[in-house]
């Protein structure tokens, strides 16, 4: 009777020994895995903070580029109808096409400071008179753009047609609210820095917050390339691919240097590999 007790007794022990080595080897990847992910929370919270507002700026790109789309499509809408008799104009709104019959006076200015592709340049107002007695009306034409000499004191010579001439373009607001720059009239063929109430004042125009910019197709525009947007579409567009990739560099430099992601994934990556050997 005694034999079998301490036989069992033995077994009991071995068995008892076996499943303590057993739960002491499962212990060590359970150890393993528990891991903190996060190594530095200040670093975490930064980066926390950072990431919203890098994914709001990138949608109010988006949303400046849809706008700004909205905008060239009413624009395409306005231009792409026929142009109206400057007579028979009744609503005066930005882009309307109009066609005007007349003449260009001596009265033209050198807007300064104008670009086209880089080089830089005038742009060509000129007054442009319609009707006669009663009807007679003048309006601002504003020809296009023309390079400047290397010699800063020299301006380039404008010419124009004295016969009557049809002149196509659309109206554009001038800048009358600016403010008035020198004390007296200025004279024509001058150099002005921007089109202000005085110079509008001086010449009688029918209109004197509106001046008309030439099409290209008018016989005597010179270089238009009107800019209708500040900021193209594609753009802002750009801008927005800027700032959500930053967000996305901002996500790998967190994962990089505020986690422990490398020592996780390496020590998964052993113990894989010490299981297939």
């Amino acid at each position: 009777m005694t034999a079998p007790r301490k036989s069992q007794a033995l077994r009991d022990k071995a068995l008892s020994s076996g499943t303590e080595n057993h739960s002491t080897d499962t212990g060590e990847p359970s150890r393993a895995a528990s891991v903190a992910f996060i190594r530095s929370w200040p670093l975490s919270i930064l980066c926390l903070c950072f990431f919203p507002l890098l994914i709001g700026l990138g949608h109010w790109q988006l949303q400046r580029a849809e706008e700004k789309q909205q905008i060239l499509d009413e624009v395409d809408s306005r231009l792409s109808a026929q142009p109206k008799k400057i007579s028979e104009l009744h609503q005066v709104q930005t882009y309307t096409p109009v066609r005007l019959l007349g003449f260009y006076t001596d009265e033209y200015f050198y807007l300064d400071n104008r670009t086209r592709n880089g080089r830089v340049g005038y742009e060509i107002l000129q007054v442009f008179e319609t009707g006669s007695g009663a009807a007679k009306s003048r309006w601002l034409i504003n020809r296009g753009w023309l390079a400047a000499a290397a010699d800063r004191s020299q301006l380039p010579e404008v010419a124009y047609p004295l016969a009557a001439r049809v002149i196509t373009g659309f109206l554009y607001p001038s800048d009358v609210n600016a403010a008035k720059r020198g004390t007296g009239p200025i004279a024509p063929h001058s150099r002005i820095q921007q089109l202000d109430s005085m110079l509008a004042d001086n010449l009688n125009l029918t209109r004197s917050a509106w001046h008309i910019r030439l099409s290209a197709d008018s016989d005597t525009a010179l270089t238009t390339g009107w800019q209708l947007v500040n900021v193209n579409p594609e753009k802002h567009r750009g801008y927005a691919l800027q700032w959500f990739s930053m967000a996305v560099a901002l996500v790998l430099l967190w994962l990089l240097a505020a986690t422990n992601i490398r020592r996780i994934v390496r020590e998964k990556w052993f113990k894989k590999a010490a299981k297939q050997t």
